[in-house]
């Protein structure tokens, strides 16, 4: 495990081709729910626990997420962006897929910066 708190991209399973229908829905879900406006935290840790399972994420990424007050679950929410960024281009993976990925990148830096500004 890299000090920044997410798996390498190894980790992941290599046929990025063909996602598991879990890993796509588990994000397709996770991008609905933060496309919710001043959606709160509460509504969001299932979702994104949803995402760092399927997703193999390293578990401290989802503790953080799932059981965090605000601050840490902002922290959370941006190791998970960290982890989506990191395998992005990766060669395989589907059109889709990146979609969403771009798509939870945007809606999850949208969700930090809102509560952000009421945490501080």
């Amino acid at each position: 495990m890299e000090q920044s708190g997410y798996r390498t991209p190894t980790h992941i399973p290599l046929d990025l081709s063909k996602p598991s229908h879990e890993r796509t829905s588990s994000l397709k879900y996770a991008n609905e729910v933060l496309d919710i406006e001043y959606v709160c935290l509460s509504r969001i840790r299932e979702p994104l626990a949803l995402v760092g399972g399927y997703w193999n994420m390293d578990p401290e990424i989802i503790c953080r997420v799932t059981t965090g007050m605000l601050e840490t679950a902002i922290s959370g929410i941006e190791k998970m962006r960290v982890f989506f960024a990191s395998i992005y281009d990766l060669p395989g993976l589907c059109d889709e897929t990146r979609e969403d990925i771009e798509l939870f990148l945007n809606r999850a830096s949208a969700w930090v910066k809102v509560n952000q500004i009421y945490y501080y």
